[in-house]
């Protein structure tokens, strides 16, 4: 009796064997972030909203899913350095927080995260400081996720989409424009 197993027969008893009893692999927390930590998304969340708040012409980006859209892109980045500087940023930003009003930034209220916001925004253009790098890239994403969501393209500007118009109605400036009477 031969009780050697040839190619075939390995993979049968292997097939068999993962149908009777599949890998029990942990599944994600249903809406939990992908890249960074519950602390880091609830930050990175206050902070999208405080840069996009909800006002009465549209919501803000909190409700266009604007942190989520930025941890699903963080996670898929393919350089290190583009989710390293994610977390630096965060992690600056919170130290300010504590050397500023000794409370991480989550410990704040509205008016004084705001503060903090418009501090490090001041050098936008010239940014030295880590705090300062990073409020560009935070607001340079946010505005990119909002304005690629339906909130943001249809009911924030209003963009109607490929549609037959009676007349067009583009932008310039009245002073621009001569008298119509004048053109004849």
């Amino acid at each position: 009796m031969d009780t050697s197993l040839n190619r075939r027969d390995l993979i049968k008893a292997f097939t068999s064997t993962m149908l009777a009893a599949p890998l029990a692999l942990a599944a994600p927390e249903p809406g939990a972030p992908l890249f960074f930590t519950k602390d880091e998304f609830a930050m990175l969340d206050t902070l999208t909203d405080l840069i996009i708040p909800t006002d009465d012409h549209s919501p803000g980006a909190h409700a266009a899913g604007v942190a989520p859209y930025i941890d699903r892109t963080v996670a898929e980045a393919f350089l290190p350095e583009d989710k390293e500087s994610w977390r630096k940023g965060l992690a600056a930003l919170n130290d300010l927080s504590h050397s500023t009003y000794d409370k991480p930034f989550s410990g704040l209220t509205k008016d004084q995260q705001t503060e903090l916001l418009k501090r490090i925004s001041q050098n936008e253009k010239t940014a030295k400081t880590e705090p300062e790098k990073f409020f560009t890239q935070l607001k340079q994403s946010t505005a990119f996720a909002y304005y690629t969501t339906s909130i943001g393209i249809h009911q924030e500007i209003e963009y109607k989409g490929n549609i037959i118009l009676q007349q067009f109605v583009g932008y310039m400036p009245d002073e621009a424009l001569p008298p119509i009477s004048s053109l004849g």
